[in-house]
């Protein structure tokens, strides 16, 4: 649809009322509907997110780490915890039940990739999941880098259509 917008407005350029040639007998309106780059911003809602911090590396204290620093950044934190062995090479994040989101903000956070971000199951490596929204498992990957002073804030973002209209003209 944009290429036929673009060559009916060449076409209406070349052959319009005031070319040599070319007058205009009718004439008609072309609605193409185009993304547009308007964006509509949302935080996720930090303090209502319980997010549990497990330290799955052989780093003393990272959970604790972590933790202060999401609880710096709104997020409201459990106690950290140790996770089941063995120790774990990358960090993950778990979510409970449409928690997916929270999650998700919490591993971008981190920079933590989205496959990262898995479903609570019975194989999450940590004893006690109960009253958590979301699990952090700390792996050596990010024992391994000094946590950031601050989380940035995390957002959506969605597209709204945007909608031109290209008058052409007839011989």
């Amino acid at each position: 649809m944009i290429v036929v917008a673009v060559v009916l407005g060449v076409l209406v350029l070349r052959t319009g009322p005031g070319h040599p040639g070319g007058a205009a007998s009718s004439s008609s309106s072309t609605t193409t509907t185009l993304p547009a780059a308007s964006t509509t911003t949302s935080t996720v809602p930090r303090k209502d997110v319980k997010v549990l911090v497990a330290n799955a590396s052989t780093t003393n204290q990272v959970a604790a780490n972590y933790s202060t620093v999401l609880q710096q950044a709104g997020w409201t934190v459990l106690v950290p915890v140790t996770a089941k062995p063995p120790p774990r090479a990358t960090s993950s994040v778990y979510y409970a039940p449409k928690k997916r989101g929270e999650a998700e903000a919490v591993a971008a956070a981190f920079g933590l990739p989205a496959s990262s971000v898995l479903p609570i199951s019975s194989s999450t490596p940590v004893s006690k999941t109960d009253g958590a929204d979301v699990v952090l498992v700390i792996g050596s990957d990010l024992a391994a880098k000094t946590p950031p002073s601050t989380v940035p804030s995390t957002s959506t973002t969605t597209t709204a259509p945007r909608t031109t209209t290209t008058k052409a003209g007839r011989s």
